[in-house]
């Protein structure tokens, strides 16, 4: 009985050995998978292949498959991380197909747009011109005190006076610049902060920038605005769905992940 057992045990593996060698080395081109071609041709040139083209497309993906299969015999699809990331976006993209949101209602967009409304508020922005002082050998505290001086002289009607200053690297004069813009050009300074809180309509300063020294002079300034959801609603809508993608990608990964056990080996016991 034990060498009857061993024998069909050997056998067994025998047979599961030439079942995995053979169909790793037989491929089956069925009709749809033809029809898969086709489309996939038609939807990149605008029109079905001719029958020529088409026994191409299936030499073309039998040579692929050959490799791939070829590939994964050698083990070659382990430890690789292009793969790796290959197989992880498109569980993600399966992920995002199961589990599609649902349209929102008219409702649900105005519940939407009234709890996340500093999303859609318009920024504030300003219109300004400034006069520039460069800090020289000199030092920095004479170039604020140039800055200072000219401040002085500047005459209540001059709205730009850039020939009162030094040669500044960019623009002189602003239009409706937002907070996000002035810091990106000037930093995160005493002037960027300055052009939202000066007074409009005369030159202040000086306020110093990473450039050095500036005379400001405010035209207007308006603050944040809140739009009409209609006006908006696009976006708002794009949004909401993606966050409800972005809920159903979570509840379904959390599903995924309960089948699997973690063993932290890198951490040290207690920590």
């Amino acid at each position: 009985m034990f060498h009857f057992a061993v024998l069909g045990f050997l056998l067994f593996l025998a047979g599961r050995g030439y079942q995995t060698h053979t169909d790793r080395y037989r491929i089956e081109v069925t009709p749809a998978h033809v029809a898969q071609l086709s489309r996939g041709y038609a939807l990149q040139f605008g029109q079905p292949p001719d029958p020529k083209t088409l026994e191409q497309l299936v030499q073309s993906d039998l040579h692929d498959e050959m490799l791939f299969r070829q590939g994964r015999a050698l083990k070659l699809d382990q430890d690789d991380e292009i793969v790796r990331r290959r197989v992880v976006q498109k569980e993600q993209f399966l992920m995002q197909n199961l589990s599609a949101p649902a349209e929102p209602s008219d409702a649900q967009l105005a519940t939407y747009f009234a709890d996340h409304a500093d999303r859609y508020a318009a920024p504030s922005h300003a219109t300004f011109s400034h006069v520039f002082f460069a800090v020289g050998a000199d030092g920095d505290a004479t170039a604020q005190a140039r800055a200072k001086s000219m401040l002085e002289k500047i005459p209540a009607h001059v709205t730009r006076a850039p020939e009162r200053g030094d040669i500044f690297p960019d623009l002189y004069d602003f239009s409706a610049f937002e907070p996000e813009q002035v810091e990106r050009l000037f930093g995160r300074t005493e002037f960027a902060k300055a052009v939202f809180t000066a007074p409009i309509g005369r030159w202040s300063g000086p306020f110093h920038s990473a450039y050095g020294w500036h005379l400001l002079y405010v035209a207007n300034r308006a603050g944040k605005t809140q739009p009409q959801l209609a006006d908006v609603r696009e976006r708002v809508r794009s949004d909401d769905l993606q966050d409800a993608q972005d809920r159903a990608n979570a509840a379904t990964f959390d599903k995924i992940a309960k089948h699997f056990t973690v063993v932290r080996t890198d951490r040290k016991a207690g920590s």
